[in-house]
């Protein structure tokens, strides 16, 4: 669905170019490729992510379960609370970079869905499919670059959920070991 937007939008640049001015930089295929390229890398890493993230928390809870903590006060006590406090911000984090990894593509891509005058779903038999005037090869140029931008976030943040995953998964791991030194277990 994502292709068929931009390959719309970049059509217009394969012809002639309508305000006589030469653009230097990628070709419109080039930058398809880009696109598509960027579009497919960052879903492996979000789903790595998504599942990384329900085995920490679905791990805490069996912990919790199995292993109440008793808390006194003194040092261990707020060590544990301390790396507990690391944990719930690691996951929170590795969360919200997950679900505001595909806001700006999928506002970007709307756009130049608005801008081509497509309907959001082909497929609705009423429908139509309407062109709106030619637009300028600049112009043009500038959405397909918007959309490559904002899939190269899209990549970024889906990476940085990959390595707040990482990180809550190394202080679950530091987290259940002081709870079992705590519960006198090892």
């Amino acid at each position: 669905m994502a292709m068929i937007a931009i390959r719309a939008a970049v059509e217009p640049m394969r012809g002639s170019d309508t305000d006589g001015s030469m653009i230097d930089g990628p070709t419109a295929d080039d930058t398809l490729d880009a696109t598509a390229e960027l579009l497919s890398d960052a879903r492996p890493a979000l789903v790595v992510s998504g599942v990384v993230i329900s085995a920490v928390i679905i791990g805490v809870a069996v912990e919790e379960v199995v292993l109440p903590m008793n808390l006194h006060a003194g040092a261990r006590s707020v060590v544990c609370a301390a790396m507990f406090a690391v944990l719930v911000v690691s996951v929170i984090r590795t969360v919200s970079l997950m679900i505001t990894a595909g806001r700006q593509l999928t506002d970007e891509l709307g756009e130049l869905r608005r801008l081509i005058g497509a309907p959001v779903d082909p497929r609705a038999p009423w429908t139509q499919v309407r062109r709106q005037a030619p637009i300028s090869t600049a112009l043009w140029r500038e959405r397909a670059q918007a959309v490559l931008a904002a899939a190269r976030v899209r990549k970024l943040r889906a990476h940085l959920a990959l390595g707040w995953a990482a990180t809550a998964v190394i202080c679950f791991a530091a987290w259940t070991l002081v709870t079992l030194i705590l519960a006198g277990r090892i």
